[in-house]
């Protein structure tokens, strides 16, 4: 057997066991959450001002997203609904072999993230919802979210449909983090609260400073959403904050709050930041005014730029939208996107090629209705990323190769037809 060779299988010796360390801290010390961060609260800018909803007509198309209801209907009586986490348990704590470098330094953070769920949870006054007028209630709400630093947040109501099935029955290993606590979420109204993410560190894609920035970024939402259900709590109302893996589909809440819309890549695209933001939802009983969902034009961008279909390295994400549940969609394939994305810091081109995600709505709606062109399309600077299994730097038109090797690497296997964990009927 060659050194080389060798080497090799050292090398993934020392992944598994360190992947397994990150994986046993994760559960099992939470006196690690104690360890000083310097930078906990650094680099968070200042709430979002209001977006400009005056689409031009040539970019309209629906308000939030195309939907069938009675297809959602169906598919929601149907099949349950199982957050990626729940399904492929296994996959995901397997990907801890190859992200341990990112996620070692990060354990505080995650710890931090669940004791402040929990201490939420523990909070929860009893006795029925007292009675406010909902919208003094949702105009303190907003007030709070601006003084405690939040980007944005929306409210939208609850819907069935679009919370995880672990979450109404909760299962021990599901997740991570046990974001699905608490027992079923409350049915009144779903606060959908905004965190945005550093803009320098995010054009870093692929990269650990990336990543680390992301995992920064959620305990920063985590940490400011907090203080709304203290509100809700101190008013007399109930209010469970969800963490990372989130109670339901965030996507849908954020759209129908009116924050964003759905784009291409899968991800939220607000207007202010695209997809650079983190997400957490809060259910609560109370009673609210709800936003409603905006045509901001991002659909028609979206089919304009294509550039994460384009640019995802293992292909991923579809040339057309199809049905699904009831939503209309690229719908990620995740067993090309998963298994790339554990091996290079996350991956998430299709964040870094996003026109809006670097220069805001506004900016690329202006240049495109003026040129006819996408704002960024075509240069280094928007398409341009140093792609770390080889250590080259692809540019505009560019990808790499992805091999089988890289695909089957690290015992994944994920059946993109599986839709509920292992044995559940």
């Amino acid at each position: 057997m060659t050194i080389r060779r060798l080497s090799a299988r050292a090398t993934a010796a020392s992944n598994v066991l360190l992947g397994e360390l990150v994986t046993v801290a994760l559960k099992r010390l939470p006196w690690l959450r104690h360890l000083p961060n310097t930078k906990r609260n650094w680099g968070f800018g200042a709430p979002w001002q209001a977006p400009n909803r005056e689409t031009p007509e040539r970019l309209r198309t629906v308000p939030g997203i195309w939907r069938d209801e009675q297809a959602a209907e169906r598919a929601h009586a149907e099949s349950p609904l199982y957050s990626f986490n729940a399904i492929h348990t296994k996959e995901v704590y397997r990907a801890n072999r190859f992200l341990w470098p990112m996620i070692l330094g990060e354990i505080p953070r995650f710890l931090r993230i669940d004791a402040a769920l929990n201490k939420v949870i523990d909070e929860q006054p009893a006795g029925p919802p007292p009675a406010v007028h909902p919208q003094t209630l949702t105009d303190e709400l907003r007030a709070e979210a601006r003084r405690v630093g939040l980007s944005a947040i929306g409210f939208a109501p609850y819907d069935p449909k679009y919370v995880f099935a672990e979450v109404m029955s909760p299962r021990s290993e599901e997740t991570m983090l046990t974001a699905e606590r608490g027992g079923p979420p409350d049915q009144g109204t779903v606060i959908v609260c905004l965190l945005e993410q550093g803009w320098d560190a995010t054009q870093t894609i692929p990269s650990q400073r990336a990543e680390r920035e992301a995992i920064r970024t959620y305990e920063g939402v985590v940490d400011r959403s907090a203080p709304l259900a203290k509100l809700l709590h101190a008013r007399g109302f109930r209010a469970q904050v969800g963490g990372p893996t989130g109670p339901g589909v965030s996507i849908h809440y954020a759209v129908q709050a009116g924050l964003g819309q759905l784009g291409l890549n899968g991800q939220l695209l607000t207007p202010q930041a695209g997809s650079r933001c983190r997400i957490t939802l809060i259910n609560t009983n109370a009673q609210l005014v709800h936003d409603e969902p905006v045509d901001f034009g991002i659909h028609a961008v979206c089919d304009e730029c294509r550039l994460c279909v384009k640019r995802c390295p293992p292909g991923a994400i579809p040339q057309r939208r199809e049905l699904h549940r009831g939503v209309l969609k690229a719908k990620i394939k995740p067993e090309r996107c998963f298994p790339v994305l554990a091996q290079t810091h996350g991956c998430a081109i299709c964040m870094k090629v996003c026109p809006v995600q670097r220069y805001g709505l506004d900016a690329v709606r202006k240049h495109y209705l003026d040129t006819g062109e996408i704002l960024g399309k075509g240069t280094d600077e928007l398409e341009g990323y140093h792609w770390p299994v080889d250590g080259k730097h692809y540019g505009p038109g560019q990808k790499p190769r992805i091999s089988r090797a890289l695909l089957t690497a690290g015992g994944f296997d994920i059946d993109p037809n599986q839709t509920a964990p292992a044995g559940v009927n």
